[in-house]
């Protein structure tokens, strides 16, 4: 009896811990209208940590009631679809909310949640939440300035990356902006940075993304637009280059009742100048090349987009972005070359070129979204159509020339053309289906690609053209793909989170080259299928200690240009060109995250690509010609070893400061004989983006950016390290809608390296800049009735527009 009563006195803790633990507590209330009368039907969700774990229906007074275990949690409460009342608590024991009244208009259910968001950085399952309402950078920018707050992404010249990542997709609300480089930014400039409600950056995309590019994700996300709203946005850019070029736009949009618009329009024209020196050191003689080269800005550029709101549960929308550009270019190419033994010159040749291009750009999305119910459940339903042309037409002519500046032999004068037509339709179908155990989600998608490529070869050293059968071919390449995806989220307990994904996608790949001489007709077709895992774990130990781990698997499917087989010449005996027969490469990415408070993220990642192309310059000899050509192919076989700390820095209320510094170990492994040796080492990048506020008003802002690069060793080169300062001044007169902006880039005209490689026994120096040191001038001016934003939606084809950039 004694044995028996310690045993039952030894189980008592653990029978009141699991009591304690399963216990349920009560929440209770009832919701009034503005009449003061009892709404019948809201629906009412519990929702811990943005997932949901709870709801009920309120009764014919208006009166609800539910049980859940402690925690703490987000009341929420819908009526026909719309929020009419919020509220957060901790739940540790009955709850009585007494009586609450309804929000009367979408201000005050705004306030409440700017209120809840405390925290600048969000550490989500699959993502890192940038809030930016408390960002210096937060009000008198736009969205290309806010994203140099952003910790964990660069901005560079024209470029916009996550670092670690080799690519990124930009994406707003959840849907993919398919424009890059220049045209991005320029689109981004015209979101005003306070409609900005925060910025999402995702190193790993979840299975419901194209599995499409080793690249990340960073999702804008725009505040809600109040109703009978409309806005104007002008603005217009000086930027002054070693030529002058000029920007303006317009946006206008607009919100009424179930009718939202957007439409944006740019004109840019102006010149740019690149320029290049390129040693090459054979056995008996050494050429010496510098070119010179002019690009022509010239581009019109429309964006249109249309959301209609059928239900309080069924929205229709349209989008549609279209881009003209005539990117025009004349060079000139000089190469001396020298005899070893005597360092003399023994001839000189010199091209003149010029490359008439023109090309368009159009983009049509047409969707529709069903909501099933009030707690997220929904399908959303996309259609899209794409369509490229890019038509260019090269002539060059190159002259050989003694020592003595006598001209030797006849010029070589030709003419090389390329119509390449690009088209897509795709069609894809989403389902989101919340739960409270977990959160599901699957769809699927349809893409077909069709690649019209002509391009051909004369010879005008005659007078008379001739074509060249040798180098002029048609190449047709059709690309299928099928994909089906299936998502599973799901809290484990108060500290555990867990996200899981499967996505498959089958290809089936066509390409034809057709040439004069039959010789040369190819034809390539193969298949494929592969299965694309993302995982992800996190553990949250409190608000000041988060770690998570994660895994995928992508494709890195051929860029379109390097599938084209045209042939852009330097000069008769230097040439670059496509493969049609390339084939995709594979990346398995792993990642362990560590974030301190809510300032400081550590990450250690690993990454291995197989079957991997670059680019190798090929010294090939014919009788006593040597021709340089550079070719692409699946060369290679790569890893990367690295680790990212990023530091979020907003103690003072006048000086925000966002840094990353990342460091990474890549090894290359070439699985092709190939006539030179693999460089692998260490490298490191550092950035820092710094805003300073100078007045009280916060009318006149500074920045101050800075970028280094460390000497690298990648691939079959070498890399001198490299940097560059940019500073600006921005100043805003808030209640007249006016912003004036003055930016310095490349102050030191340092953002240039030197790349040194041995390929064939020959050596190769490669120095280039592409204009980067520019002033930028520029003011933009917002007037309306300051209510904003339509909403913007993106394109179903965005992996085949990635494919090219």
């Amino acid at each position: 009896m004694i044995s028996l009563i310690k045993r039952i006195i030894h189980l008592l803790p653990i029978l009141c811990l699991t009591t304690v633990l399963g216990q349920e507590f009560s929440i209770t209330g009832k919701i009034i209208d503005e009449n003061k009368q009892g709404i019948e039907g809201t629906e009412i969700v519990l929702l811990s940590e943005g997932n949901i774990v709870n709801s009920a229906i309120t009764d014919i007074e208006g009166k609800f009631s539910m049980k859940n275990k402690p925690g703490v949690y987000s009341l929420r409460f819908y009526f026909v679809g719309t929020v009419i009342y919020q509220t957060d608590f901790n739940l540790d024991k009955d709850i009585h909310l007494g009586t609450l009244e309804s929000f009367d208009n979408s201000t005050q259910l705004r306030e409440v949640e700017v209120t809840s968001k405390k925290r600048v950085i969000e550490n989500q399952v699959d993502r890192t939440v940038f809030n930016v309402e408390n960002s210096i950078r937060s009000t008198g920018t736009d969205g290309f300035e806010l994203l140099k707050a952003t910790p964990g992404v660069f901005v560079s010249g024209n470029q916009i990356g996550i670092v670690g990542k080799s690519s990124v997709n930009v994406m707003i609300d959840d849907k993919i902006v398919n424009l890059s480089g220049n045209e991005l930014i320029n689109y981004l400039r015209g979101i005003s940075s306070e409609n900005i409600k925060n910025i999402e950056v995702i190193t790993t995309p979840p299975a419901k993304y194209d599995a499409q590019g080793n690249s990340g994700l960073i999702n804008i996300k725009l505040k809600k637009a109040p109703e009978d709203s409309w806005a104007i946005n002008l603005r217009n850019y000086y930027m002054q280059t070693s030529y002058p070029s000029y920007l303006g736009g317009v946006s206008f949009t607009f919100n009424k009742n179930k009718l939202s618009l957007f439409t944006d329009y740019i004109r840019q024209t102006g010149h740019d100048k690149y320029w290049e020196n390129l040693s090459n050191g054979f056995e008996t003689e050494n050429w010496e090349g510098r070119t010179n080269r002019k690009d022509t800005r010239d581009i019109n550029r429309l964006a249109f987009s249309l959301d209609y709101k059928i239900s309080e549960k069924a929205s229709i929308g349209t989008k549609y972005i279209g881009l003209l550009d005539n990117p025009d270019t004349k060079d000139r190419n000089n190469t001396t070359v020298r005899d070893n033994a005597s360092n003399a010159v023994t001839s000189i040749f010199l091209t003149n070129g010029s490359n008439k291009n023109d090309s368009s750009n159009h983009t049509l999305n047409v969707y529709y979204i069903q909501q099933l119910d009030t707690l997220g459940k929904k399908i959303a339903v996309d259609f899209d159509y794409f369509k490229y042309i890019d038509d260019q037409n090269r002539t060059f002519n190159t002259s050989e020339f003694s020592p003595e500046n006598v001209q030797i032999g006849q010029s070589f004068i030709a003419n090389n053309t390329s119509l390449q037509d690009i088209l897509n339709y795709s069609g894809k179908i989403d389902v989101e289906l919340p739960s409270k155990w977990a959160t599901y989600g699957f769809g699927g998608k349809l893409s077909f690609v069709e690649n019209k490529s002509n391009i051909a070869f004369f010879n005008l050293s005659s007078g008379t053209p001739v074509l060249d059968i040798n180098q002029t071919n048609d190449f047709d390449y059709a690309e299928n793909t099928q994909s089906v995806y299936a998502n599973f989220k799901k809290s484990l307990g108060k500290k555990w989170q867990t996200q899981i994904g499967l996505r498959y996608e089958n290809t089936i790949v066509e390409g034809t080259t057709t040439s004069l001489d039959v010789t040369q007709n190819q034809t390539n077709n193969f298949s494929y299928d592969q299965i694309f895992p993302t995982i992800y774990l996190t553990y949250t130990h409190n608000e000041n200690h988060n770690f998570s781990v994660n895994y995928s698997k992508r494709i890195g499917r051929p860029i379109f240009w390097h599938l084209n087989p045209f042939k852009v010449y330097i000069n008769s005996f230097t040439f670059a060109e496509g493969n049609p027969f390339l084939q995709p490469s594979f990346t398995d990415n792993y990642e362990i995250n560590y974030n301190l408070k809510e300032n400081l993220s550590f990450k250690i990642y690993y990454s291995n690509t197989i079957d991997g192309s670059t680019q190798l310059p090929i010294v090939q000899t014919n009788g006593d010609e040597t021709i340089l050509r550079y070719f692409r192919d699946n060369y290679v076989d790569r890893s990367q070893f690295g680790g990212t700390i990023s530091y979020y820095f907003d103690k003072f209320s006048w000086w925000e400061s966002s840094n990353t510094i990342n460091g990474y170990n890549n090894v290359t492994t070439f699985i092709k004989d190939v006539p030179t040796e693999a460089r692998n080492g260490f490298q490191y990048h550092f950035f820092t983006y710094n805003s300073f506020t100078l007045n009280k008003s916060k009318s006149l802002k500074a920045e101050v950016n800075f970028e280094f690069h460390s000497a690298r060793r990648e691939f079959y080169y070498s890399a001198t390290q490299y940097n560059k300062l940019d500073l600006g001044l921005r100043y805003s007169i808030k209640d007249k809608g006016l912003n004036f902006i003055l930016l310095a880039s490349d102050v030191f005209r340092s953002y240039q390296a030197d790349f040194t490689s041995v390929v064939n026994n020959v050596s190769q120096l490669n120095n280039n800049y592409y204009d980067e040191r520019k002033i930028l001038v520029g003011v933009t001016y917002k007037f309306g009735n300051k209510k904003l934003t339509a909403n913007q939606r993106e394109s179903g084809n965005e992996e085949v527009q990635e494919r090219l950039k």
